[in-house]
């Protein structure tokens, strides 16, 4: 019985002792001039988040925030006992709102922070085998040619499946979603319509896809018109193409993929 007691009185020693010392390190770090500077930067490094913005059926991302994590930082720094601001260490922030939580909504456009756009290209068969040196577009592909040879001609490039024209069921999106998931460097988890349909949104939804809404067409003139922050541009065409990119490039918007364009 001595015995049992004297380890469990050890223990219980060694546990205090842990403690106290944790307490001991805690209090001497939370006192450095080092940590006060840290503590004191974490408001001004903090980026608040941005919430999506619903509306009716249709929702825009929002943006994530982030905050400094002292602790964190405080260990990265240490050793050099100087504040230095690449080795700030930051937790994410994540919106309330997120597209996460609102898969029965179309997504129309990008944050409005960012100023970037995003390129959609309907793949068919009279345009994919024009599509040699088309960089940073995401190609939406119709059914009857997403084929594995096609696949692995285009993967460079970000691709979703365009459905039978523009209208989705289960069968035909888990077939190309296989082979997309399989064979491209990005996972299928976009549709795109081109006015609204609650079956086809439905159907997305189900199998944990985002819907894209462009109901308006795009071409050379209206892009130049309604060119705006977070923009998605789909064209049916590769006409005017380069034109297109260039004037988008001019005026200071980054074509992004759109996957890059809807990350909160």
């Amino acid at each position: 019985m001595k015995e049992i007691i004297k380890k469990i009185s050890l223990l219980v020693l060694i546990c205090f002792s842990f403690f106290y010392t944790d307490k001991v390190i805690n209090y001497i770090n939370q006192n450095s001039e080092l940590m006060k500077q840290i503590i004191n930067a974490s408001e001004e490094y903090k980026v608040k988040e941005v919430n999506g913005y619903i509306e009716d059926d249709t929702i825009i991302p929002g943006i994530r925030g982030k905050e400094i994590n002292v602790r964190r930082s405080f260990n990265n720094m240490k050793k050099y006992n100087t504040f230095i601001e690449e080795y700030l260490v930051y937790n994410n922030i994540m919106p309330t709102i997120r597209l996460e939580d609102n898969k029965d909504k179309y997504i129309i456009k990008g944050n409005n922070n960012k100023k970037e756009v995003s390129i959609l290209l309907i793949v068919d068969s009279n345009n994919i085998n024009k599509l040699e040196g088309i960089n940073n577009i995401t190609l939406f592909m119709h059914h009857n040619i997403l084929t594995i040879d096609n696949l692995n001609k285009l993967k460079n490039n970000e691709i979703y499946t365009y459905g039978n024209n523009g209208t989705y069921s289960k069968s035909i999106l888990i077939n190309d979603n296989t082979l997309i998931n399989n064979i491209s460097n990005n996972r299928s988890k976009y549709c795109l319509l081109r006015e609204k349909n609650i079956e086809n949104l439905n159907e997305c939804k189900n199998l944990d896809m985002y819907t894209i809404l462009s109901i308006k067409g795009s071409n050379y003139n209206s892009i130049k018109d309604n060119l705006s922050n977070g923009k998605i541009i789909v064209l049916d065409n590769i006409n005017n193409l380069n034109n297109i990119i260039n004037y988008i490039n001019s005026k200071g918007y980054r074509i992004v993929s759109l996957d890059r364009l809807l990350r909160e």
